[in-house]
């Protein structure tokens, strides 16, 4: 070989040497980066083996095969016991899928709730809005909308109950009450009248009367409560007495008839009048009848206030012969009481008439007439045909109908309520209709809710429970809308995470915020399923690595047998090349 040739040919091992060097070592960090790999994959399975999923065991008998998911949750099915399980944020604000959250907006629920209750109107757009959203059938929505509204559901109780119910104002509510109500029956002949001596010695009967408009002699009377509510005919309960200081007993009389009933054993009048509200107002969902239990106190309360209650028990329990003359009869515990006195302090004088010595004579009926509650007027004395001192006093009715109505609407509607100045939206209070009193019978806006009779499945039932409570819910805490609430892995993260918290009923019947570990029925579990996928996967890829590692491992290897025969030649050449320089020198120097 030539010494030009030998030198080319050392420069063309160099140069590949080189490559191979570089080949070497980039297939080395390609090694590298393959170790790094089964170091990840290898931590990613053993985290895996930790990874857990929330399952819904409602029948606690350790059943994994039910993931949790927010249909579960908030679908009425018996797997919530028809309550809905609420995901709520800090706030305590439900969080809720586009199509409950578009219920919600068709019902005019704010965002950040209400903080109150609402009203049946309210409840029956949400209903709607749920039909409308695809999330209840028309039919269901119908069903729900004739079964009364549980304003008390998830808060402290409430039941509601399968029977439907129509709903109207004053005018079909009478209308109702004349069709299928019962009447009450008065006698004159059985109310309790007593001899009395009056002013010239002679006897005269002092008794109750009963009036029916201007008739003072009416003999019999039967009336429903429709009656008593349109007020076609008016109906008085009154007496009108002889000797002023002592006929006012028979207003303590008149008082009884009213409360607990006549000589006859007759139910009494009050209790008749419950009876026939309950019968149709009573939904059975203990929210009306507290509101019925509330008007029949209160009427109570207007005939006997609290403040006289003992003076009327005291004066039930007097001995009041036909020869009675001191009206002022008193012990040490009532010294100065008379009857008289106490009908003072009980009832209300007709507006305008003055004292008790100014009139001869007034008419108990015009003195009932447009007032609530036990109205008297006391007469002059000695005056009159007769030579009697007069005293006569009388219960409206048709006026006391329209109270037990009015406090039966403002406890459904809340006593606090007030009209657009602030005012009571409505009012009962002894006194003049037309001045202190706002009855709900002259509202003919006002809708009147009453049970129809008529039956509905218990799955219905329960569907109306759950979702009036959902709508209870919405309204005292507000709600929040997020589209990815569906997804089951979402929901668990959000719920793993701490962002949200379930919201469910407890046994006293209202709503509690927890962690999900603290439910009974939902469980954390091993997931054994993504378990197996991430074994699974770690091994293919664990082979891959390993293949690709090996096949580094050849080239490697290929190159460093390349190597070691370049540079085995490299040595040749140079040693050639450098043999071939000696020569040269010695033959020149030769």
């Amino acid at each position: 070989m030539g010494l030009a040739a030998g030198q080319a040919r050392l420069l063309s091992i160099t140069s590949r040497k080189s490559d191979c060097e570089f080949q070497s070592m980039r297939l080395s960090h390609q090694k590298i980066a393959l170790s790094r790999e089964l170091a990840d994959l290898s931590n990613e399975y053993q985290n895996s083996l930790d990874q857990t999923k929330l399952v819904y065991d409602y029948y606690g008998t350790g059943d994994t095969n039910t993931p949790l998911t927010y249909d579960i949750l908030m679908t009425p099915s018996t797997l919530n016991d028809y309550m809905p399980i609420t995901l709520t944020d800090t706030s305590g604000r439900v969080t809720l899928n586009s199509k409950y959250a578009a219920a919600a907006r068709a019902a005019g629920i704010p965002q950040e709730g209400l903080g109150t209750l609402p009203s049946e109107t309210m409840r029956n757009a949400f209903v709607n809005g749920l039909a409308q959203a695809g999330l209840i059938t028309d039919k269901t929505a119908s069903t729900i909308l004739g079964l009364p509204y549980n304003q008390a559901a998830g808060f402290g109780g409430g039941t509601t109950v399968a029977i439907t119910t129509d709903s109207g104002n004053i005018n079909e509510l009478a209308d109702l009450l004349n069709n299928t109500g019962s009447a009450y029956t008065i006698n004159q002949g059985d109310l309790p009248w007593q001899d009395r001596h009056n002013a010239k010695g002679d006897r005269d009967p002092s008794y109750l009367k009963l009036v029916v408009d201007s008739n003072h002699s009416a003999a019999n009377a039967s009336f429903t409560l429709g009656d008593l509510l349109t007020g076609n005919k008016q109906y008085y309960l009154g007496y009108e007495g002889i000797r002023g200081e002592q006929s006012p007993v028979y207003g303590v009389a008149l008082m009884q008839m009213f409360l607990t009933g006549g000589t006859d054993n007759s139910a009494s009048i009050l209790d008749w009048m419950y009876d026939e509200f309950s019968a149709l107002l009573d939904l059975g969902d203990g929210y009306t009848g507290a509101a019925l239990a509330y008007a029949k106190q209160q009427i109570e309360q207007l005939i006997i206030p609290d403040s006289t209650r003992s003076e009327y028990e005291y004066w039930l329990t007097k001995d009041w012969g036909e020869d009675t003359d001191d009206a002022t009869d008193y012990d040490s515990a009532h010294e100065g009481h008379s009857v008289r006195d106490y009908l003072s302090s009980v009832g209300n004088k007709v507006a305008g008439q003055g004292s008790w010595d100014e009139y001869y004579q007034p008419q108990y009926v015009e003195a009932s007439k447009d007032y609530i509650g036990f109205t008297f007027v006391g007469s002059g004395k000695g005056g009159g045909d007769d030579g009697n001192d007069h005293t006569t006093g009388g219960i409206n009715l048709n006026n006391l109908a329209k109270a037990f109505i009015t406090y039966f609407a403002d406890y459904m509607n809340g006593v606090d309520k007030v009209d657009y100045n602030g005012n009571d939206k409505y009012k009962v209070q002894i006194g003049a209709c037309s001045t202190a009193n706002k009855l709900v019978t002259s509202d003919y806006t006002y809708t009147y809710t009453w049970a129809t009779g008529s039956t509905v499945s218990s799955d219905d039932t329960g569907q109306a429970v759950f979702f009036d409570t959902l709508f209870n819910q919405l309204c005292a805490n507000g709600w929040t809308e997020n589209n990815k609430i569906e997804d089951k892995e979402y929901l668990q993260q959000m719920l793993q995470s701490g962002m949200l918290y379930i919201s469910k009923v407890k046994e006293d019947g209202y709503y509690y915020q927890a962690n999900y570990a603290t439910d009974s029925y939902i469980k954390e579990i091993a997931d054994e399923t993504y378990i197996a996928q991430a074994e699974a996967k770690y091994n293919t890829e664990k082979q891959k690595l390993n293949a690709k590692e090996e096949t580094l491992d050849l080239k490697m290897k290929n190159l460093d047998t390349e190597i070691s025969s370049l540079t085995t030649e490299y040595d040749t050449v140079k040693n050639t090349i450098s043999k071939n320089i000696e020569k040269s020198f010695k033959r020149y120097n030769a």
